[in-house]
């Protein structure tokens, strides 16, 4: 079964508005994964072409080396010297923001409408993900001082770039470090273009939908709006499909959609661990280019791959901030927010953590 959509003759009545309801799930430490086994490769390719048996020039595609050599490039036991190091010690956590930007919109700060803190622990082989919503009102660190004392949580990466505080993600890892009481290590960045290639370049991934989605009025990228229809069942999505699952939250709500992007996440998960072989991967190297921006460094990315690819189903947690754990407030400038209740944010931690 596939999609049924149908376009609204009507504009969309808040214009931008509608498509900042957007929400993003970066492959989270799978495209950390991708990633840094594709820079890695890449950088083998480079050293193959100078060698003899590389003849100075690729005989593959995008002048990278034929595919029985990219077989062995990918056994890390061969050729990483000297292995990859964990990035901290113990328990690494990423933030994940997916942001909607357009190519002609690079230099324009943009709020992430998609975050997700993921915990890496290779001490317990635990993964955790927690799914944070956009609207969840907080103090963002060095605000203050320009007379902001509470905002968005999904603000911190628009004022990063804005008052040149260290930039999106950096302003982010602060925000959620400080409201959430964990420390946050590293950051990646994907926007929505990233996101559906992704999913495109392994096949598409297959989805159990629980009920039927119906959505009336799903932003398009003019401006408008169009009626979507996702059936229940289990669908095959390609990566704009999928993108329409994880963004459309008029069939039920934000936490709805929280519960969507794991779902997306963890039905990837499966799709990369069930090839047996990535010919893909160069091709997700030339094609995301300026769609992803992290602070991991290669040996990090590559350490993430060998641990996350290990970790079973069992011992991955996903965690939502609940709606029973915030109450709805409207701010004096009418925007609709979100208030933490803190002690039930500590309880998600613990969880978060695996403590409890």
């Amino acid at each position: 079964m596939t999609q049924t959509v149908s376009t609204s003759t009507r504009p969309a009545s808040a214009g931008r508005y509608y498509r900042l309801f957007a929400v993003i799930l970066l492959a989270s430490t799978l495209l950390s994964t991708w990633l840094g086994i594709a820079v890695v490769m890449a950088a083998r390719a480079q050293r193959w072409r100078a060698t003899a048996g590389g003849g100075g020039s690729g005989d593959g595609p995008l002048g990278l080396p034929p595919i029985s050599e990219v077989g062995r490039m990918l056994n890390p036991i061969e050729w990483l010297n000297p292995a990859p190091a964990w990035p901290v010690p113990g328990r690494l956590n990423l933030l994940v923001l997916g942001v909607d930007r357009r190519p002609e919109e690079k230099e324009i700060p943009v709020r992430s409408d998609g975050i997700m803190l993921i915990g890496l622990d290779p001490i317990s082989n635990t993964i955790s993900v927690l799914s944070i919503p956009r609207d969840l009102y907080v103090p963002i660190p060095g605000l203050e001082e320009r007379g902001i004392s509470q905002s968005r949580i999904n603000t911190a990466c628009f004022y990063g770039d804005y008052y040149r505080l260290g930039g999106c993600g950096e302003l982010a890892k602060q925000t959620v470090a400080y409201n959430f009481g964990v420390p946050v290590h590293r950051y990646i960045i994907l926007d929505f273009n990233g996101f559906k290639r992704i999913i495109d370049l392994v096949g598409g991934i297959d989805v159990d939908v629980p009920r039927t989605i119906v959505d009336n009025a799903y932003p398009t990228d003019d401006y408008r709006t169009e009626r979507l229809v996702i059936p229940a069942g289990r669908i095959h999505m390609d990566g704009d499909l999928a993108l329409k699952y994880v963004r459309t939250r008029h069939a039920d709500s934000d936490f709805g959609r929280l519960k969507r992007q794991q779902q997306v996440l963890m039905a990837l998960r499966a799709k990369v661990l069930s090839l047996q072989a990535l010919p893909q991967i160069p091709e997700i190297l030339r094609t995301l280019g300026d769609s992803v921006q992290t602070d991991l460094t290669i040996p990090e990315m590559l350490a993430i791959a060998q641990f996350a690819r290990g970790v079973p189903e069992e011992r991955i947690r996903l965690l939502t901030v609940e709606p029973s754990m915030v109450r709805s407030w409207q701010t004096p400038n009418g925007a609709a927010v979100l208030i933490p209740n803190r002690q039930a944010l500590a309880m998600l931690i613990e969880a978060f953590n695996w403590e409890r």
